[in-house]
């Protein structure tokens, strides 16, 4: 399987009300770094690269769970 096959099957995973999210993504994807845009320094890299890490070993909660761990 192709990686472009691979990212079809899990979009077709995903629910419906998280699509409008990867489209946006991917869009942005495609769109690349604009002139205006500035790129990232390395510390935001990193601070990026420890999140994704956190969400690929599951250290994640969800909204409403962080909402009412903070009576919002």
């Amino acid at each position: 399987m192709t990686v472009k096959e691979e990212v079809h099957q899990l979009v077709d995973q995903l629910p419906e009300d998280e699509l409008r999210e990867v489209r946006q993504f991917i869009e942005d994807l495609r769109g690349g770094v604009d002139a205006d845009d500035e790129l990232l320094d390395p510390e935001t890299l990193a601070s990026l690269d420890r999140g994704l890490a956190d969400i690929q070993a599951g250290r994640v909660k969800s909204l409403e769970q962080y909402e009412r761990e903070r009576g919002l």
